[in-house]
């Protein structure tokens, strides 16, 4: 044991029987050693050890990682915590948002480098620890756009019997049909803010990711060799193909420049860390003022009518969900939604607010779309248009590159516009008072991940994306106010704290194929219910605006909109419905009005898939428990009869199938159901 680490256990001693170090932090300053390291603190579930700028970690006695080190980008070189030539390690104690604990600090220092600070804080009785790494200039200020509070090579993660078989990679947005994938441990894999190493279904979980989303794109990246994980990389200054940056990531400039805080847990169950990992971070950053208490539940736009949108056509949906939908969907928590989408402005002002006054007038709510950071003009158009009240043409106030150059309109077809610039809030400005000043309660953002590229900022105090994208969306939520539901469509998981909803996934209709591709979202994506008040599985669509969808289809997307116990938004014609217009009605009234399928969407949680040991595309069984119910999805994504066995339901219970109220027994805890292809069921059980 060298000598900092005695001082430390004898300081600690001292401080602890004098009442200055409450006692009920449980943790010892100093155990033995590990692989030449010595341990500097314990909990009762991790021992974290250190050693001349490198780390290691125990958890329940067993090595995760060892010989982790920090590291940063400086002018083009890498440096890692084992340049310096000093360390000092200090141990106090912390009382924050997330608890009490104890919070080690390593401090590095060289006459050659900017001094570094690495520090690893642990609650009481948390599976979690939170870490994070920071420069300190000596002088002048330190610049960098990468900065890896964790970084494990040479194989020494997982160093002893591998525990888990797959990889969680989270995409960045819902742009672009993106999926979540789950790559074997053999491979590589990234996930952006947030990873997680896990094994099927409920089996155990590292999850590692960053807890505040103010300035850094981060991510959690490893490196398989020889079949095993052999690099592990936790980092700020996240630049893939994933985050549409066509510009390397913001370098970020200050006389302390620190990285995101990273959350590292380990859990019997990876889905309970999942959730864990979401809550902590409203613990640094507090979720959006809930407008309403029930699940917002309507119409929009886009599903079908799409450009079509008309004033007439927007009240006589109103009136239709009135008269046949409304005593089903709404009681005294549900708000009904009404909401206009794309090519809204084929109405006139006049129009919308007799829209909206019509709306009330049904007891609904209207709603909204705006794209507040992108262009959709060509490249004439950019330059010959001028944003309303301002001598700035769209194309002056035009995203650039890091290099000068602007961006162009490959992704999504439109123009990223620098959010940063003066013009370009007054452009979003004044069409989101326009539509306040309506009466809308409601407003879906789209195309929001184009406000978070990185590029050249008018504003130069702003230096990433990240921080630009911060600071459009604390306008945009300024200007819109706080009693207006704000829902995201295409956007970026993080930073969530402006919005009260957000999709899960693309843009999705009836086809089966679409359902499993928003079933994937929901399989992996769940804990996002924890940052949202309500996820959003797009417009359910049940007729489709060719008509061609089948009951089958119909009955899988309804169900994918039950199961995800959020939003439900309806996306069908319910003024003229293609082809056979009374099928068509039969059908909104059959699905929609289904009042047992509504009372489980008001339960306003999502369904936990069953990945049964395997990492399907998506989950074919969904399970909630609600009191003394159980309730049972079922879904065949194939273009086959198929047999699907669920287990772990309550044995010789009662099982209705709420389509058709069928009912059948449990059995000896399994519940097995055919289903057609494109099919599912959901059932209620209940024990006898």
């Amino acid at each position: 044991m060298n000598f900092t680490a005695k001082f430390l256990a004898f300081v600690f001693s001292i401080l602890t029987a004098l009442g200055i170090m409450p006692k009920t932090i449980p943790f010892p300053v100093v155990l033995g050693e590990i692989s030449g390291q010595e341990a500097v603190i314990s909990t009762d579930k991790y021992t974290l050890y250190y050693d001349k700028g490198s780390f290691s970690l125990a958890m329940d006695g067993r090595a995760m990682f060892s010989d982790a080190v920090s590291e940063y980008k400086k002018d083009g070189k890498l440096f890692s915590s084992l340049d310096y030539a000093d360390v000092t390690l200090e141990t106090e104690a912390v009382s924050d948002a997330r608890g009490e604990g104890t919070r080690v600090t390593a401090t590095l220092t060289d006459e050659e480098l900017p001094a570094m600070k690495q520090t690893f804080t642990f609650y009481n009785n948390k599976d979690y620890f939170l870490m994070g790494t920071e420069l300190i200039a000596s002088s002048g200020e330190v610049a960098t756009n990468y900065i890896a509070p964790m970084v494990v090579r040479e194989g020494k993660f997982q160093n002893a019997n591998p525990l888990f078989t797959n990889f969680l990679e989270v995409p960045f947005d819902n742009d672009g049909w993106v999926e979540f994938t789950t790559p074997t441990v053999m491979e590589s894999g990234l996930g952006h803010e947030v990873g997680a190493f896990f094994t099927p279904d409920k089996g155990d979980g590292l999850i590692i990711g960053s807890v505040n989303h103010d300035k850094w794109k981060s991510a959690v990246e490893y490196k398989s060799k020889a079949g095993r994980i052999n690099e592990l990389y936790v980092y700020s200054g996240a630049n893939t193909a994933l985050t549409r940056d066509q510009s390397p990531h913001g370098t970020v400039k200050g006389e302390t420049v620190a990285s995101a805080t990273f959350f590292v847990g380990f859990y019997g169950n990876w889905k309970e860390g999942m959730n864990e990992f979401a809550r902590v971070n409203t613990t640094f950053t507090p979720k959006r003022a809930s407008v309403g208490e029930g699940n917002p539940i309507g119409w929009n736009s886009w599903g079908s009518i799409q450009s079509d949108i008309s004033f007439d056509k927007a009240v006589a949906t109103s009136d239709y969900i009135r008269e046949s939908l409304q005593d089903t969907w709404q009681d005294e928590a549900n708000i009904v939604y009404i909401n206009l989408d794309s090519w809204w402005d084929r109405l006139s002002d006049d129009e919308l607010r007799a829209f909206v006054a019509h709306c009330e007038k049904n007891g609904q709510a209207a709603g909204i779309y705006s794209a507040p950071f992108v262009s959709w003009w060509d490249e004439y158009g950019m330059s010959v248009n001028y944003v309303a009240g301002t001598e700035y043409s769209y194309n002056d106030i035009r995203l650039k590159k890091a290099d000068g150059t602007y961006y162009g309109n490959d992704i999504d077809g439109c123009f990223p516009l620098d959010v940063t610039h003066p013009a370009t809030y007054i452009h979003f400005k004044n069409q989101l008072e326009r539509l306040m000043s309506c009466g809308f309660k409601y407003i879906k953002l789209d195309f929001l991940v184009h406000g978070s590229l990185e590029g050249d900022f008018y504003n130069k105090d702003i230096q990433t994306g990240i921080e630009a994208y911060n600071y459009a969306m604390g306008k945009v939520a300024e200007i819109v106010g706080d009693d207006v539901f704000i829902n995201l469509s295409m956007a970026p998981v993080f930073p969530y704290n402006y919005a009260n909803g957000r999709r899960l996934c693309c843009d999705t209709y009836y086809d089966i194929s679409e359902t499993e591709y928003m079933m994937n979202s929901l399989t992996y994506g769940f804990w996002q219910s924890e940052l949202y008040d309500w996820i959003d599985p797009d417009h359910i669509v049940i007729w489709g605006k060719d008509g061609k969808a089948d009951a089958r289809e119909a009955r899988s997307r309804l169900l994918s909109g039950i199961v995800t116990g959020g939003s439900f938004l309806t996306g069908d014609n319910f003024v003229e419905p293609a082809r056979d217009s009374d099928k068509a009605f039969a059908r909104y009234e059959e699905l929609l009005g289904n009042e047992r399928l509504t009372e489980v969407l008001k339960i306003g949680r999502p369904f936990e898939g069953v990945l049964d040991k395997k990492c399907p595309y998506a989950a074919e069984v969904f399970t909630l428990t609600e009191g003394d119910r159980m309730y049972v999805a079922v879904f065949n994504y194939s273009k086959l009869f198929v047999d699907i066995s669920t287990v772990d339901v309550p044995a010789e219970a009662v099982a209705e199938n709420l389509f058709t109220g069928k009912t059948q027994s449990t059995g000896k805890g399994r519940l097995t159901v055919t289903l057609q292809p494109g099919d599912c069921a959901i059932y209620e059980i209940v024990n006898k």
